[in-house]
């Protein structure tokens, strides 16, 4: 949810849990090896209207997502705190409603760390930092983070990130290998004319062929930038941009006050002064946020 999935907590293991880029990254990973089992193909999100192109089953996404969250846990203590966990789920309670998912089972929890953060694992498990609810000063406010959590499981965007993920790296793992294999092929036709001329020389050949390596690495790095910025980053930014509005649709029909989540978005802004370029980032930034909200909410009329 925060313009920073990079999460500025204490616990260096709870960071590596909980950062949504690590956990889509760790479970493309896990899956490559077998997409071709997994429920493919290009299906429209009625949420969105987009096409959307997904290579994995929803069964699986949550089964590893399960662990996730299992994971998550246990590494950092989970606030019982009525005050925090009841607000939770009774606000919860009611955007799921409005999501029109309100006879679905919803798994909340309050992590109890200062951390500005939420999050949102497939299989409709949100988890909050107490620090992201004390910095929300109303119902309205946490509602609008919440419906965005929601936005992002209507949207199924785990699902098509790690769909994009699995692809591109098949991508670039195929483009290495065949760059690689190009350039090899200078080495064994520098190889080839050498021998045939009978003036071989070992170590020009060594030199051929460490350059061939050298150069190969360089691509397969290049190739990897290219699917992030290129592909990886836009996505993250659309998604999270898809889910604002999602959940300003949510936050209205369960009877919020919509205009808090600008309000929301102006003081995250207020406080990310210092924040990397946005092609940079996953998120937008917070002011565009703002003014993205402002903008839909004005259009609707609320």
């Amino acid at each position: 949810m925060c313009d920073n999935h990079d999460i500025q907590t204490t616990d260096p293991e709870m960071k590596d849990v909980l950062t949504k880029r690590r956990m889509i990254q760790g479970i493309a990973a896990g899956t490559m090896v077998g997409y071709t089992a997994a429920a493919s193909g290009c299906a429209t999100n009625p949420e969105t209207g987009d096409r959307q192109f997904i290579l994995i089953g929803e069964s699986q996404l949550n089964s590893m997502a399960a662990q996730s969250w299992a994971d998550a846990k246990q590494k950092q203590k989970v606030s019982t705190d009525p005050r925090y966990t009841q607000r939770l789920a009774r606000i919860g309670s009611r955007i799921s409603q409005g999501a029109g998912r309100g006879d679905q089972s919803w798994d909340y929890a309050v992590f109890d760390d200062d951390t500005k953060n939420a999050f949102v694992l497939p299989g409709n498990r949100v988890g909050f930092y107490k620090g992201m609810m004390d910095f929300a000063e109303t119902d309205s406010q946490i509602a609008a983070i919440m419906g965005h959590e929601v936005g992002h499981v209507s949207g199924r965007h785990a699902a098509e990130r790690v769909s994009q993920q699995m692809a591109g790296n098949l991508a670039v793992q195929a483009g290495s290998a065949y760059g690689s294999s190009k350039l090899m092929d200078k080495c064994r036709e520098l190889d080839r004319q050498m021998r045939a001329s009978g003036r071989y020389n070992r170590a020009e050949i060594q030199r051929c062929v460490a350059s061939a390596q050298r150069n190969s690495q360089l691509l397969s790095a290049g190739l990897g930038i290219g699917l992030m910025y290129g592909l990886i980053l836009p996505y993250s930014r659309k998604h999270e941009l898809q889910a604002d509005i999602l959940g300003a649709k949510y936050m209205h029909k369960a009877g919020y006050d919509v205009r808090e989540s600008v309000t929301l978005w102006e003081k995250m802004a207020a406080e990310n002064t210092s924040r990397q370029p946005e092609w940079m980032s996953t998120h937008p930034d917070p002011a565009r946020r703002a003014q993205q909200l402002s903008d839909f909410i004005t259009a609707q009329g609320w």
